[in-house]
Order: structure tokens, then C-alpha cells, then sequence
């Protein structure tokens, strides 16, 4: 019984902590000029996922990256409407983002399990983001990064978890597209639009 408890207590409390990779600097975006004709925006999301092959993430994932972009869109407030798909927009966004990590990091992942995570690993999920942006009068740009999550299995790693839990995932791609929306502002993308 005191064995099983234990043994529980150990499942319960091991520990793992997941980090920003930080190679896309934190975006804020600058606020929107309120006197200015906000563009209509036209979007289309498609992620790709995998370990030792990358293919199109399954519905239920590509929702989710859909629902991120979508969120980070409408905090912007830079556009008078967002659509999916629409020809007529003033500007399109095409997004493509790839998670993609090394299949040799499950064989750790196990070795960490077995000895209750007092054996270390870690594990890196790779994000590529390529957004194609064009405006009606032919301005376009296409925007590249590379950004990355780490998650960290080790006993330890329970201290950090509160701070560095699974949240950290998310949080990394919408600062991509942030990114993405603060380059489009300094590009021009915004400016020039009839009242």
C-alpha cells in the first residue's frame, strides 16, 4: 500500500516544463490609427505537421492553428473585416506553418518514463512559418520564420512547470503572426488606402 502511494506520488509529481526556442522577438503590435480606412482582409491557414515525414495536420489541428491566427487577426485591429477566402479583400494573407520535430527524442521520452524522470530529456518542436501577404494595387511580401518549443522531462522540472507549462506552445505561433502583422504595418501594407 505505502509502496503504491508512493509510486503514485512520483507519477503525480514528475515533472516537465516546456521554453520559448526565442528566436522570433516578443511582437507588440503598434496601435492602429483610428483616422485611417481600415483594409478588409481575405486569410487561409494550412498547417503541416509530423516527426519523420511532414503532412497536412489533421482537421482537428488545423482548427486550432486557424482559431490562433484568427484571434491574433481580430486583436490587431487593423482590418475593417477578415474573411476566409475572399477575392474582393483589399489585402490576402496566405499562411503555412510546419511542426515538425526529431523521431530519435521518443526513445529518451521513454527512458526519462521508466526512471520516474529522474533521468532528463527533452524534446524540440521546430515551427516554420511562411505568410504571403498582397494588396490589391500589387503590393506583396512574403514573410519567413523559424521559431521552436522545448519541452524538458525532469524530476526538477515540476518548479517550473507553473510558469513554463504547455501554454508556452500557443503562445509562440500567435507571436509569429504577430510578427507577421507588425512587419505587414512597417511594409506599408496599412497605409495609403482611400477614406
Amino acid at each position: 500500500m505505502i509502496k503504491n502511494l508512493a509510486f503514485s506520488l512520483v507519477l503525480l509529481l514528475s515533472g516537465c516544463a516546456v521554453f520559448d526556442g526565442g528566436n522570433v522577438p516578443h511582437a507588440t503590435l503598434s496601435p492602429a490609427d483610428n483616422d485611417a480606412k481600415k483594409p478588409t482582409l481575405s486569410y487561409s491557414s494550412t498547417s503541416f505537421s509530423g516527426l519523420s515525414t511532414v503532412d497536412k495536420s489533421p482537421e482537428a489541428t488545423q482548427a486550432i492553428i486557424e482559431k490562433e491566427l484568427i484571434s491574433q487577426l481580430e486583436e490587431s485591429n487593423y482590418f475593417n473585416s477578415i474573411t476566409k477566402k475572399d477575392e474582393t479583400a483589399d489585402i490576402t494573407l496566405d499562411v503555412k506553418l510546419t511542426n515538425s520535430g526529431n523521431p530519435a527524442a521518443l526513445v529518451p521520452a521513454v527512458i526519462t518514463g521508466l526512471s520516474l524522470y529522474t533521468i532528463p530529456s527533452w524534446a524540440t518542436d521546430n515551427f516554420d512559418l511562411v505568410a504571403t501577404a498582397k494588396r490589391k494595387d500589387g503590393l506583396e511580401k512574403e514573410y519567413v520564420l523559424a521559431d521552436s518549443t522545448t519541452i524538458v522531462q525532469w524530476l526538477p522540472m515540476i518548479v517550473a512547470f507553473p510558469f513554463n507549462n504547455f501554454s508556452v506552445v500557443p503562445d509562440v505561433r500567435k507571436n509569429m503572426y504577430r510578427k507577421v502583422l507588425s512587419d505587414m504595418k512597417s511594409d506599408g501594407f496599412f497605409d495609403n488606402l482611400t477614406k
